[in-house]
């Protein structure tokens, strides 16, 4: 049986451009300033697989929210907190109602 993924758009706000301007050296800070607008523009989209037969089911964007921090902390050593509260302060989670793999011929 195969579970099925819901997929979400994560893009950054202003804030965690500023959270990581903190944490960074001086030295790099003027690349992550250097272009903003470009900075913002960036979206990352994320897939995760819904609870089944045995799981306990949370809310699913919740569940997105605080895996993708987990992810982030594991990615570039930013240690947010895990929640709903840390994620919206510095990130906005649209979900895609659609996703399509042009390679899947299935």
């Amino acid at each position: 049986m195969e579970m099925e993924k819901s997929y979400y758009v994560v893009s950054f706000k202003p804030s965690y451009f500023e959270l990581v301007r903190t944490r960074i050296s001086p030295a790099l800070c003027s690349l992550v300033a250097a272009e903003p607008d470009e900075l913002l523009a960036e979206r990352i989209v994320i897939a995760i697989t819904q609870g089944g037969f045995g799981q306990d089911i949370i809310d699913d964007e919740r569940q997105a929210k605080e895996r993708f921090l987990e992810y982030l902390f594991g990615a570039s050593g930013i240690d947010l907190p895990r929640s709903e509260d840390a994620f919206d302060e510095y990130f906005n989670l649209e979900r895609a109602h659609e996703f399509i793999d042009l390679d899947d011929e299935g």
